[in-house]
């Protein structure tokens, strides 16, 4: 038994630091980053509309939206629950990314500004994963639920596990290829 650990732990070693493993991981994790944030989008406009729709698909014309409301082309019935939707959007990737930075930069204007940042953001985030939730398909409530935590889930951590990938890959690159040019 012992002996054929061995070399299952070295062939996991190879897969584990292959470029290109890594490299389609980093890129599966990208895309799915991508699609659930389109999701939890769609699910907060709904949700800000009051509108009980559940997601069928990925609407990709959201990621247009931003544009559309900076460039004042964006439907007036519309608007609002699209401003709402990304900015709460943006709060999940601050606090999934950047919190204790921003903690600190808006507690260096006022100190209690930093510890409302927090409360209020994860208010929003809470109505967010209910947002989710209340949008997403499912039998039940249970798959509901797991549907919600899968896409607030993936939504906070593939951009760092993008990062990870893409890191992890480069550096096996770049060594592999420091080890032909010693050799």
């Amino acid at each position: 038994m012992g002996s054929t650990r061995i070399p299952l732990n070295r062939l996991h070693q190879k897969i584990g630091s292959s470029p290109l493993i890594l490299f389609f991981l980093g890129v599966l994790a990208l895309g799915l980053w991508l699609a659930a944030t389109v999701v939890q989008v769609q699910t907060s406009e709904y949700l800000a509309l009051g509108n009980p729709t559940r997601v069928a698909s990925v609407a990709w014309g959201v990621l247009t939206q931003p544009w559309l409301l900076i460039s004042g082309q964006a439907p007036a019935a519309f608007a609002t629950s699209w401003m709402y939707a990304w900015i709460v959007e943006l709060v999940t990737l601050v606090f999934a990314l950047a919190l204790s930075v921003a903690v600190v930069k808006i507690s260096a204007a006022n100190p209690h500004l930093g510890k409302w940042f927090i409360i209020f953001g994860a208010a929003l985030i809470i109505l967010n994963g209910y947002a989710d939730y209340s949008s997403s398909p499912g039998a039940n409530p249970l798959v509901q639920f797991l549907i919600a935590l899968a896409i607030g889930g993936i939504v906070v951590v593939g951009l760092p596990l993008w990062g990870v990938a893409d890191a992890s890959g480069r550096d096996e690159l770049r060594a592999r290829s420091a080890g032909r040019r010693a050799g």
